[in-house]
């Protein structure tokens, strides 16, 4: 249990911080192209390390499985969310995108038959709380920025299909094939596209980085603990992120971040109670 935690921290703040990456790295450059680049650098990170492991049997089920799981999550899910980037502020774009926990309990507990328990209510609760409670930064929310929403509904479907996927691939194997899935299916759509030195570094290098830590800390703590509990602590990228720039950035801190990080401790601490719920299913 406190693995799967750790992991699904190390997995929100990877993405907390990758909001100001992608932001930066989508400057000049499409959001498919941006991905583009994202993915083939990651798909050369996790490269070395899959030619030495054990190279996992994917019968024609999985591979169904695997290339709708990542169609949604990687494919469709974040071109809308880049495109909810370059058209309004991260501090919107990131906690609409942020919503995915409520639609992850919903199709986990009709597909699964997760019950919807008080904790993991709680803990959504609270991690949108301190989602909204963090200061916007200069920007106007427009109806572009609900593109955002839907990037939030397509990871919920791709993430219901993470459980299923995680006990017949390994977490090394499946975060490898999600990403050359997603390379290829965008290889093929943008075939010729020119990049910028900046683009490389931002998209690539680092956001590279960050995506394979991200996936694979997911990947592993879903395995461990369930997409239902996962869900809601990987949800509170929003506020690691803005705490990291606090930090790093040596910004003033506010009340309202106090607020936020003390929500975000509750929604851990909930998560981490074993409670019993209800199913909907019927």
């Amino acid at each position: 249990m406190i693995l799967g935690i750790a992991l699904a921290l190390i997995s929100a703040t990877c993405w907390g911080a990758g909001g100001v990456i992608f932001k930066v790295g989508l400057r000049n450059v499409s959001e498919m192209a941006g991905n583009l680049v994202r993915s083939i650098f990651a798909v050369l990170f996790l490269l070395p390390f899959i030619v030495i492991s054990e190279i996992a049997t994917i019968t024609p089920k999985l591979i169904a499985i695997l290339a709708l799981s990542s169609f949604f999550a990687f494919f469709l899910g974040d071109l809308l969310y880049f495109n909810a980037l370059k058209n309004s502020p991260v501090s919107y774009a990131l906690p609409i995108a942020s919503t995915y926990p409520v639609f992850v309990a919903i199709l986990d507990n009709l597909l699964y038959g997760y019950a919807i328990t008080a904790n993991v209510i709680l803990a959504s609760l609270s991690t949108l709380t301190a989602i909204v409670v963090i200061p916007k930064e200069g920007g106007k929310f427009t109806l572009k920025s609900l593109t955002a929403l839907f990037a939030s509904l397509s990871w919920a479907i791709s993430i219901s299909m993470v459980d299923y996927l995680t006990a017949h691939i390994s977490s090394a194997n499946l975060t490898f094939l999600y990403l050359l899935l997603n390379s290829a299916m965008l290889f093929s759509v943008k075939r010729q596209t020119s990049f910028k030195r900046e683009t490389i570094f931002y998209m690539g290098l680092i956001g590279g980085s960050l995506t394979v830590v991200e996936i694979l800390s997911f990947i592993t703590s879903v395995k461990l603990i369930g997409s239902n509990m996962v869900s809601p602590i990987t949800a509170s990228s929003p506020v690691i992120g803005v705490m990291m720039g606090k930090v790093f950035l040596k910004e003033r801190m506010e009340m309202r971040h106090g607020i936020a990080i003390l929500l975000i401790i509750l929604s851990v601490i909930l998560i981490s109670i074993p409670s019993k719920g209800l199913s909907i299913k019927g």
